[in-house]
């Protein structure tokens, strides 16, 4: 070749400009902060990018020693606790995102020439891409799709909260912190598990503070907001001007719960709490149509009627997320000699809650 140049066709100008323009819209996503890829980290996401379509990626965990000690002269060989094991796995898929780049013609007689060039495309589907994967974690850890949770914290009764929101959340911690006051099934007080829960694994902040996630919807944070309880707490404890949650809006830390408000989800979506069915406007939080039966997005949703709110508390190590192949940028032109174009990123991932499976012995007691 005589120059250094590489069209945009190459492999290695594709991958590696589509990749800068995932790296920049990374910035807006709401889990990015939560994301890691040690088992400390509440989002858990593994890259292989020699995984494809229907190829499998492992998440391979140790588990800590509970074995007892032997006094004196007590025999001890022998007796050795077998170090545990556990591991998860998880088939990564393909989905892309396609867009319509239109014509040059349409684009000058608009004024706008730039709605028609590949960097306006990469641009938007790599901001569509980071809405997407959000709503791929929110609906996974609102029991959309995999195993349900296994435990459930019911505030008040039939999701209404009676309790001042102050109680609820020292009631809430308190379950967390010792497994006593789960539900094992959604709204049904007298299904309390028999074995006694291990407490939740809290998430460690880079301060060293251990703390738990609680993502609520913007209706939660309303109520918590309006209760007489947390408006007086927050008067009383929180420094004024500008940075008083009370002015600013914001419930942040309340003991070791770490509240953070979510949007609530905008778009399209033909089958419940699904995001390979949806069509991303706003990734968010979505809330239930008790008289419909339906979740936001679908078309029988009436945001007028009886809603519940469905928020979640997550630990460490609460979700993973498997990324294949690195994400590609493909377009294709017209037969009609080129005048138009389509452009599509390309993708291989997947998502679930972690469910891992002992190897060999599993805890006693700390399930």
């Amino acid at each position: 070749m005589a120059t250094a140049v590489v069209s945009l066709t190459s492999d290695l100008v594709r991958k590696k400009w589509i990749r800068e323009g995932l790296l920049q819209a990374a910035s807006t996503s709401f889990w990015n902060p939560y994301l890691g890829r040690t088992k400390d980290s509440i989002i858990m996401q593994r890259n292989d990018t020699n995984a494809s379509d229907g190829h499998t990626v492992v998440f391979d965990m140790d588990g800590n020693l509970s074995g007892k000690a032997y006094k004196n002269k007590t025999t001890a060989f022998g007796k050795g606790e077998q170090k545990k094991k556990f591991s998860d796995k998880i088939t990564v898929d393909r989905y892309r995102i396609p867009v319509d780049n239109g014509d040059e013609f349409d684009g000058v007689n608009i004024g706008d020439l730039s709605i028609t060039q590949h960097s306006d495309s990469r641009a938007k589907l790599a901001d569509l891409w980071i809405r997407w994967k959000d709503q791929m974690i929110f609906d996974i850890v609102m029991s959309a799709i995999g195993p349900a949770p296994s435990h459930i914290i019911q505030p008040g009764t039939a999701g209404v909260v009676t309790n001042t929101w102050y109680n609820e959340l020292v009631d809430i911690e308190i379950a967390l912190r010792t497994g006593d006051g789960m539900l094992t099934s959604e709204f049904d007080a007298a299904n309390v598990d028999a074995a006694k829960r291990a407490p939740l694994s809290p998430f460690r902040m880079s301060d060293g503070r251990s703390i738990w996630l609680f993502v609520i919807d913007p209706a939660t944070a309303g109520q918590m907001r309006k209760d007489t309880s947390m408006t007086n707490i927050l008067q009383q404890a929180d420094q004024r001007g500008d940075a008083n949650r009370l002015i600013r809006g914001l419930i942040g830390r309340m003991g070791a719960l770490h509240i953070v408000e979510a949007e609530v989800f905008f778009g399209d979506n033909a089958d419940g709490l699904n995001f390979e069915s949806s069509e991303v406007e706003i990734a968010g939080m979505r809330q239930y149509d008790v008289s419909n039966n339906a979740y936001s997005g679908e078309a029988a949703f009436d945001s007028n009627a009886t809603l519940w709110a469905r928020n979640v508390i997550l630990g460490k190590t609460a979700v993973q997320v498997a990324m294949g192949k690195m994400p590609d940028y493909h377009f294709q032109e017209s037969e009609d000699f080129g005048i138009k174009s389509e452009s599509a990123v390309e993708f291989w991932t997947n998502c679930q809650k972690i469910n891992l499976t002992a190897e060999n012995d599993d805890y006693k007691a700390a399930k």
